[in-house]
């Protein structure tokens, strides 16, 4: 049965109330310090599915709290408003350890391009967090997360340019089925040209 654009309006405009009274519960919830842990954490969830940018400041504090960052940060992984990637580029430089590896992780799952340049300068590290941030920019694989990584392909460091190469062979798939031919083969190129394990010089080709 085809609807009426009549219809179709009173349904769109009711989706949209029943959206907007799902936030506001859940930022209600998340606002009363009374409320349970386990309460808090569906009612991130919920802002992950129904959120604006309304809900991105009370889950950006969220962010800090070892209990409930993985639900904040999976929220605003989902929230499209652009508030949502700015404050988990923002958190970036306020966190430590699992929890800034936790927001690294995020960045690439939502392919935030406004992330390169903090991602950059992590990426370097020989260690986990260095580790994170490449496999990000290889989710986000833009021109310029691509060259980050070519870059980090003359690394000094073995550890770094094998995690380079790798990230740079994951962009490039990525950027082929983006329809950027042009860069998927200059980080392919890259990645034959550098001092990496062989198995990977031969996946570049």
């Amino acid at each position: 049965m085809k609807l009426q654009p009549w219809t179709l309006l009173i349904l769109a405009a009711s989706f949209a109330f029943t959206c907007r009274a799902d936030e506001s519960s859940a930022l209600a919830t998340l606002s009363d310090s009374t409320t349970d842990l386990h309460a808090k954490a569906m009612a991130c969830d919920e802002l992950g599915r129904v959120g604006t940018g309304k809900a991105v400041p009370p889950l950006a504090k969220l962010l800090a709290d070892v209990q409930l960052h993985d639900y904040a940060r999976d929220a605003l992984e989902r929230i499209p408003d652009a508030g949502a990637g700015k404050a988990l580029v923002d958190a970036l430089g306020n966190l430590k350890g699992d929890l800034q590896i936790g927001v690294i992780i995020s960045l690439g799952d939502r392919r935030e391009a406004t992330a390169v340049s903090a991602l950059s300068k992590m990426a370097g590290q020989p260690d986990t967090v260095g580790a994170s941030a490449v496999s990000s920019l290889a989710k986000i694989a833009s021109d310029d997360a691509g060259k980050v990584i070519a870059k980090l392909l003359s690394s000094n460091n073995a550890t770094v340019k094998t995690n380079a190469a790798h990230a740079a062979l994951k962009a490039a798939q990525r950027m082929d089925k983006a329809g950027n031919e042009k860069g998927a083969k200059k980080l392919r190129s890259a990645v034959a040209k550098s001092d990496v394990p062989a198995f990977l010089k031969a996946a570049a080709k």
